[in-house]
């Protein structure tokens, strides 16, 4: 189903083995991500851009849903005005987030698949801490496991802390991650923590920004 991401994801895992010599395979895990994530950080911008032109946006969308729900004519043809004009903006942003997810894929199948190319993938014959990095928590427990587990609970209580406004359970949501690293191989959970922090901090960096900005 995700052949075409096969080369890609071949050329990954041969930068990964090129840098695991020099930091370990672990540290390439965190650094390799660190480096596509750099690479990526002029879609984020434009993604937190866009998303804060959607945030102005909304309250004139409902504006006009309000003031005009009982004449469904009418209704339709402010929105095809608002859209045309001002409504442009609610997609900035969502094209970034598109291009992003198939790198996302790559990055996270590398360290999830046993096999690349049709050859046994060696980066999960690693350790970390004595512990194999194609070992999955729910099934072999062990102190590298547990300690990327706090780590990532304590990047998902700083998201969920510093989301205001919106339903209570999408606070919740930052969470997600450190459950679904139980289900899969410690370098996938290696590769969630940093891609999580990442963008934790990230994001959080971005809108302080755009709040001076603005």
């Amino acid at each position: 189903m995700f052949a075409f991401l096969d080369p890609f994801i071949t050329a990954a895992y041969h930068l990964v083995s090129f840098l695991a010599p020099l930091t370990g395979t672990a540290g390439a895990i965190v650094v390799f991500v660190m480096i596509i994530r750099l690479c990526l950080h002029p879609l984020a911008r434009i993604q937190v851009r866009g998303e804060k032109t959607r945030a102005e946006i909304m309250p004139k969308l409902k504006d006009i849903q309000d003031k005009h729900r009982d004449n469904l004519d009418r209704l339709n043809q402010e929105l095809a005005a608002f859209y045309g004009g001002e409504g442009k903006g609610m997609f900035a942003g969502c094209l970034p987030m598109l291009i992003q997810l198939p790198i996302f894929s790559v990055m996270y199948r590398l360290f999830l698949s046993p096999t690349v190319a049709g050859q046994p993938n060696l980066l999960l014959t690693h350790t970390l801490l004595g512990t194999p990095l194609s070992t999955v928590f729910l099934t072999s427990p062990s102190i590298a496991a547990v300690c990327l587990f706090l780590l990532m609970a304590a990047v998902a209580t700083w998201s969920a802390l510093r989301m205001t406004g919106g339903p209570k359970l999408l606070r919740a949501a930052p969470y997600a991650s450190v459950v679904f690293a139980m289900f899969v191989p410690l370098a996938a959970g290696i590769y969630l923590l940093t891609t999580t922090a990442w963008t934790a901090f990230e994001r959080a960096l971005l809108m302080r920004r755009e709040k001076v900005s603005g």
